[in-house]
């Protein structure tokens, strides 16, 4: 993978004043959030708290009404220069993994390679494969999506995104979706990404994963962020009162 170019410390997500309305509901509001280069960004919180909508206005599949987001200190006002950022520069892990069932897996993988990047079959055929190899599911390339387990599906759509050598993975709630023997394997290709340098927004409940690799974790509530801070203040010594009931709950239930 092509080694990122940005600082650690320079700012790779810059969220500015974003409010965002579904009809009359305000799901987002007034959302402040940088992000540094290399940044492993966790964010938790109960559902409905807006969580999944922000990561979507990050990569541009939801429209924002009030605010500006930057990617490493371009504005996304632009649509012509949003799309651009967005191909070159993030990619995007979906819950329920959003692979074309009709392709195999290689194909899936080698789609963007071809179509947005023009890269000869051949050439794109080994890109893939590295990734594929690297999330440990090489001997599956010509299978089909219906043929693998859920675990496989999002290590696959996890290569898929990283095949465009994106500065910026963005994850909304990866496991999920996933029966309980299959996180794990996610979790490891989500763990084994974080030591890489690469700057990370990831949704998430799972709690261990975010106090083993988090540099930041966001905790949001009813559309707004409540408490962020470093992983180890705002897991191990929450400020506030929605933030401990939370953890609290999430703990009970196993995802510690």
């Amino acid at each position: 993978m092509e080694s990122l170019t940005k600082e650690h410390n320079a700012t790779a997500i810059a969220l500015k004043g974003i409010n965002l309305w579904f009809d009359d509901f305000h799901a987002l509001k007034d959302i402040d959030l940088t992000v540094a280069s290399g940044e492993i960004v966790v964010i938790c919180g109960p559902s409905g708290s807006g969580k999944s909508t922000l990561v979507r206005c990050i990569n541009h599949l939801e429209q924002y009404q009030q605010g500006q987001i930057e990617i490493f200190d371009q504005s996304l006002a632009n649509k012509k220069v949003a799309s651009q950022i967005i191909r070159q520069d993030i990619g995007m892990v979906f819950q329920h993994f959003h692979l074309f069932p009709h392709l195999s897996i290689l194909q899936n993988c080698t789609l963007g390679l071809m179509h947005i990047k023009g890269m000869e079959q051949q050439q794109a055929d080994d890109k893939a494969m590295v990734l594929l190899e690297r999330v440990g599911v090489a001997e599956l390339a010509e299978k089909f999506p219906g043929q693998i387990s859920g675990g496989q599906k999002q290590r696959v759509a996890i290569a898929r995104a990283l095949v465009m050598e994106p500065k910026i993975l963005l994850l909304d709630e990866p496991t999920s979706a996933l029966d309980p023997e299959m996180i794990k394997e996610v979790l490891d290709v989500m763990i084994d990404l974080a030591g890489s340098g690469m700057t990370m927004v990831c949704v998430t409940h799972e709690i261990g994963f975010a106090r083993r690799v988090a540099d930041t974790v966001v905790f949001m509530a009813e559309g707004c962020i409540v408490e962020t801070g470093p992983a180890q203040q705002v897991l191990g010594s929450p400020q506030w009162d929605r933030t401990q009931e939370f953890l609290a709950h999430v703990v009970s239930n196993g995802a510690a």
